[in-house]
C-alpha cells in the first residue's frame, strides 16, 4: 500500500456528559482586527496630501504659476538658509533673515533703477504719442520698399501693424483694474510659498520619501537627491547668468548709444533663462529699436557684434564656470524640450522646460542603474 505523509485525523475524545461551557468573549480588539501602525497611516495622509495639491495646481493653472516661481526663488534661496543653520541659526529665524536681506536689496536695486526706467518708457510714450515713432516706422518702410524695388510702401504694412499692436496693447485701462488688483492679491502668494518651502523643506523631503516602501527606499533617496542637486544647480546658475548678461547688455547697449538700454537689458535678462531662443528674440528686439529710433542702420552691426560677444563669453566662461555639468543634454533635446515645454506652459513652460527634462533624465538613468543595482 502507498505511503502518504498526510496526518491522521486525530481521536474523537467523548467528554463526561454535563452542563456546557460558555463561550469565552472575543476582545474587542481581537475583532475588529491587529492596529494599523501609526507610519503607514502617516505615509497614506501625506500621499493623499500630496496627490491633493497636484490636483489643485492642475485645475487652478494662474495659481500654478505663482507657486512654481516660488518654488524657483527657493532653490535660489535655500543654499544661503542651509548655511546660516550649519553656523548654529535656527531654521526659522535664517528664513526670516534672507527674506528680509532680499526684501532690503530688491528695494534698494528698486529704488535706483525704476527711476531710469520710468524716464525711459516715459520717454517712449512721448515719442510714440507725437508720432515720431510712427514717422520713423514710415521712413523705414520707405526705404526697404526702395531696397526691394517690386513693392509700394504701404504695401509692407509696417505703420498699420504697429498702430494695430499699440491699440491692443494699450487698450482702456479702466479694464485692466480688476485683473491688477488679482494679480496684487495673486502675488502674496509666492513670499507665502517660498517662506514656507525654505522653513520646511527638509521635513517636507522627509515626509516624501517616508511614503515610498522599504524595498524601494535607497533608489527613491538616491533619484530624489541626484534630481534635487541638479535641478537647483541648474536654476541658481541660470539666475546668476541672467544677470551677468542682462547687465552686460545694457552697459553694451549704453556704450553703443542704443535708447532704453536698461529696459532692453532687463528683458534680455529674463530671456536668457531659455536657451537658444531668448538670444535670438533678444538680439532681433534689439536691433529693431535700434533701427526704429535711429531710422537707420547705422546701429544693427554693432549691435549684432555686441550680442555675438555676449553669447560666446556666456558659452565659453559663464556656463562650463557656473553650471559645470548639471545639464548635460544635446542641443537638439534642448530645444525639443523648450518647444514641449512652451506648448504645455507658455512662457514659463518654455523656461522651465530644460531642467524638467535634465530631472526626467536624471529619472531615467537612475532607474536604469537601479535595476541592476537594487533588483527592483
Amino acid at each position: 500500500m502507498a505511503e502518504t505523509f498526510a496526518e491522521a485525523p486525530p481521536a474523537e475524545v467523548h467528554s463526561a456528559p454535563g452542563p456546557a461551557r460558555p463561550a469565552s468573549p472575543v476582545p474587542p480588539e481581537a475583532a475588529q482586527g491587529p492596529p494599523v501602525p501609526a507610519s503607514h497611516l502617516s505615509r497614506w495622509v501625506w500621499l493623499l496630501t500630496l496627490v491633493g495639491v497636484v490636483a489643485l495646481v492642475a485645475v487652478a493653472t494662474d495659481i500654478a504659476g505663482l507657486i512654481v516661481l516660488g518654488a524657483v526663488a527657493a532653490y535660489l534661496l535655500v543654499p544661503l538658509v542651509n548655511g546660516l543653520e550649519r553656523s548654529g541659526v535656527g531654521r526659522t529665524q535664517a528664513t526670516t533673515l534672507v527674506l528680509a536681506v532680499l526684501l532690503a536689496v530688491t528695494g534698494l536695486v528698486v529704488a535706483l533703477a525704476l527711476p531710469a526706467v520710468i524716464d525711459q518708457l516715459g520717454s517712449l510714450q512721448d515719442r510714440w504719442e507725437s508720432g515720431e515713432l510712427l514717422g520713423l516706422v514710415r521712413d523705414m518702410e520707405a526705404a526697404l520698399a526702395a531696397k526691394l524695388g517690386f513693392v509700394e510702401p504701404n504695401d509692407l504694412g509696417l505703420v498699420a501693424s504697429v498702430r494695430e499692436a499699440i491699440r491692443a496693447d494699450t487698450g482702456p485701462l479702466i479694464g485692466y483694474v480688476p485683473d491688477a488688483l488679482e494679480t496684487m492679491g495673486n502675488a502674496f502668494i509666492v513670499p507665502f510659498v517660498l517662506f514656507a518651502l525654505l522653513k520646511d523643506g527638509p521635513t517636507l523631503r522627509k515626509r516624501l520619501l517616508s511614503v515610498v516602501p522599504n524595498r524601494y527606499f535607497e533608489f527613491a533617496m538616491t533619484v530624489f537627491y541626484k534630481a534635487d542637486a541638479h535641478l537647483g544647480g541648474y536654476l541658481r546658475g541660470q539666475a546668476l547668468i541672467a544677470v551677468l548678461v542682462g547687465a552686460s547688455t545694457a552697459l553694451g547697449l549704453a556704450l553703443l548709444g542704443v535708447d532704453y538700454y536698461l529696459v532692453l537689458g532687463l528683458v534680455t535678462g529674463l530671456a536668457n533663462f531659455v536657451p537658444y531662443v531668448g538670444f535670438v528674440v533678444s538680439a532681433a528686439l534689439c536691433v529693431v529699436v535700434s533701427i526704429v529710433t535711429t531710422g537707420g542702420t547705422s546701429q544693427v552691426a554693432a549691435v549684432l557684434i555686441l550680442f555675438a560677444v555676449l553669447q560666446t563669453t556666456e558659452n565659453v566662461v559663464f556656463q562650463p564656470w557656473i553650471t559645470g555639468k548639471n545639464v548635460s543634454m544635446h542641443p537638439v533635446m534642448v530645444l525639443l524640450a523648450i518647444l514641449v515645454g512652451g506648448r504645455v506652459a507658455g512662457v514659463m513652460g518654455m523656461a522651465l522646460g530644460v531642467p524638467v527634462a535634465a530631472v526626467l533624465k536624471v529619472v531615467f538613468l537612475e532607474t536604469v542603474v537601479g535595476l541592476r543595482r537594487y533588483h527592483l
